[in-house]
């Protein structure tokens, strides 16, 4: 299958290979040099050259309403008005502008499968819920964070009002030019450190899936090491022992009008 999208530079047609594997692995030395920054400024490089608009979306003006510096809260947090879109992230405020159309495509045919999945196999303690859903992560009391799509099974951890305490099981984030920093280096790291199972980045713009297990009831430390797909393949959710899996071919079904409309 030909994935195609704008002509960006690190966004090339994806022609796929059938001698080869539709999922490749990264080491440490290879996340440093690029395929996943470690620095939110090589973020910025690979948004720039990802999503033309990039550079307007960093120097838009953060509302006034949102407050700066750190050490805030979870109560400032709540206290905030509903049409503000915000994280809280180790007690700093980070502005989110509206999902782009593509962005919520892929956020709701990838919620949708999991939900199947979840209901197929009779697994009545698991949820899947979508942004804007409030998950507070830390007994500090200072990270409120809207994951694109998360899954969990621990229902006496919901609430009726309130967000949902404590990590999910599997949460998957979907690049945006907004604030890419927070999925490709902030969160990915904030995630690990508090017990997110599995962590999924999906660049719908790359046509790319990376794939982080940080299992700790497994192995205690985490993985750092992600698996690469791209749109042509279905990826399994690994803590589910493969049972679950996203069909990538059919969310690049659902999204590539967009790129048909904008060659």
């Amino acid at each position: 299958m030909e994935l195609k999208g704008k002509d960006y530079k690190k966004q090339q047609t994806l022609d796929h290979d059938p001698n080869m594997d539709s999922s490749e692995s990264f080491n440490a030395e290879d996340i440093e040099n690029g395929e996943l920054v470690q620095e939110s400024s090589g973020a910025a490089e690979y948004l720039q050259n990802a999503w033309p608009d990039y550079d307007e979306w960093k120097t838009a003006e953060q509302d006034p309403r949102i407050p700066t510096g750190d050490g805030h809260t979870e109560e400032e947090y709540l206290a905030l008005p509903d049409d503000l879109r915000v994280e809280l992230i180790d007690g700093v405020f980070y502005q989110m502008a509206a999902p782009a159309m593509p962005h919520q495509t892929a956020a709701l045919e990838i919620a949708r499968q999991l939900w199947d999945c979840i209901e197929e196999h009779g697994k009545e303690e698991c949820f899947a819920y979508i942004a804007p859903s409030d998950v507070a992560l830390g007994e500090d009391k200072k990270t409120v964070v809207q994951p694109d799509v998360y899954v969990h099974c621990h229902p006496e951890r919901e609430t009726l009002t309130g967000p949902y305490r404590g990590a999910p099981d599997f949460v998957i984030e979907v690049l945006s030019p907004s604030n890419p920093e927070n999925d490709m280096w902030r969160k990915r790291d904030l995630y690990c450190r508090h017990g997110v199972r599995e962590y999924w980045i999906v660049d719908p713009a790359g046509f790319t899936i990376y794939v982080f297990v940080f299992d700790f009831e497994k192995n205690g430390t985490g993985e750092k090491t992600p698996q690469r797909y791209t749109f042509d393949t279905e990826v399994p959710v690994r803590i589910s022992g493969g049972t679950c899996k996203v069909d990538f071919r059919k969310v690049y079904r659902k999204i590539e009008h967009f790129y048909k409309m904008n060659p």
